[in-house]
């Protein structure tokens, strides 16, 4: 089973970057850091799960949690980004009918007008989903680069 999990990954990250990077700009860009940040993150916990010990296990599987929910963040406030500047809630409506609670809703703002505040608030919550695990990484980054020295003070 550990072998078709990766298998699933490895599919995931070839198709995935195919669709992403079939054109280039800045947003698609970004897209791909956020989604290849989630491949890594995947596969971080598919090795904790199978080939760690105890300690390292915990560490990878933190450091993989944090990271799934930081390309999380970053792909909702890009699509926050992308609703708010083109005040159209095309990207939140999935059909032409739509009937999931977020379709619904995005249909009932875009025909009150208020698409852009609806891409503000998806902004806001990407980067609340996000925000947890950038101050982990800052810390292991601070926690890593050791005590500050006595020379960095003066």
């Amino acid at each position: 089973m550990k072998w078709l999990f990766l298998a699933f990954i490895a599919l995931l990250a070839i198709t995935g970057n195919a669709a992403i990077f079939e054109s280039l700009s800045l947003g698609r860009a970004v897209g791909g850091i956020a989604f290849n940040l989630f491949i890594l993150a995947l596969v971080a916990i598919w090795w904790a799960s199978y080939f760690s010990g105890a300690q390292a296990k915990a560490r990878l599987l933190v450091v993989g949690h944090a990271s799934l929910m930081l390309a999380a963040g970053i792909g909702m406030t890009l699509i926050g980004a992308q609703v708010a500047l083109s005040n159209s809630c095309e990207s939140l409506i999935f059909g032409s009918k739509p009937h999931g609670l977020l379709s619904q809703f995005a249909t009932y703002l875009e025909s009150r007008g208020y698409c852009r505040e609806l891409g503000f608030g998806v902004v806001l919550f990407g980067l609340f989903m996000a925000y947890p695990s950038i101050r982990l990484f800052v810390g292991i980054t601070r926690r890593s680069s050791g005590p500050p020295s006595a020379a960095a003070e003066l």
